[in-house]
C-alpha cells in the first residue's frame, strides 16, 4: 500500500503542476497591458527629462536675478552712504578756479 500512496501522491503533484504551468503563461490581454505600462513609463521618463531641464533653466535664472538684486542693494547702499555725506558727497571731486578760467575779451579781428 505504500507504493499505492506514493503513486496517487504523485500523481497528484504532477496534475498540479501541469495545471499551474498553464495558469502561469501570460495572457495577449496582459501582454498589452504590459507594453501600454511600457510605452506610459517612457513618455513620463521623457516629461521628467524635461522637466528637470526646465527646472535647471529657471534655477540659472533665478540665480541671476538674485546677483543682479545684490548688486542692485549694493549700489543702493552706496549712494545712500553718499547722500548722507551731503554735499559733499563726492570729496575727490574739485571745482576747478574762476580764476583759471579764461573768458573772451569780445574783439574781434
Amino acid at each position: 500500500m505504500n507504493k499505492t500512496h506514493f503513486f496517487i501522491a504523485s500523481g497528484f503533484v504532477v496534475a498540479t503542476l501541469l495545471t499551474s504551468c498553464g495558469a502561469a503563461k501570460i495572457t495577449d490581454e496582459q501582454k498589452a497591458q504590459i507594453a501600454e505600462l511600457r510605452r506610459q513609463q517612457a513618455s513620463l521618463g521623457e516629461k521628467i527629462k524635461i522637466r528637470q531641464t526646465e527646472i535647471a533653466r529657471l534655477e540659472t535664472e533665478i540665480a541671476d536675478r538674485e546677483r543682479a538684486v545684490t548688486k542692485c542693494n549694493e549700489e543702493k547702499v552706496a549712494l545712500e552712504q553718499r547722500l548722507a555725506k551731503y554735499p559733499n558727497a563726492w570729496p575727490d571731486y574739485t571745482e576747478p578756479a574762476k580764476d583759471t578760467v579764461k573768458t573772451n575779451t569780445g574783439k574781434k579781428k
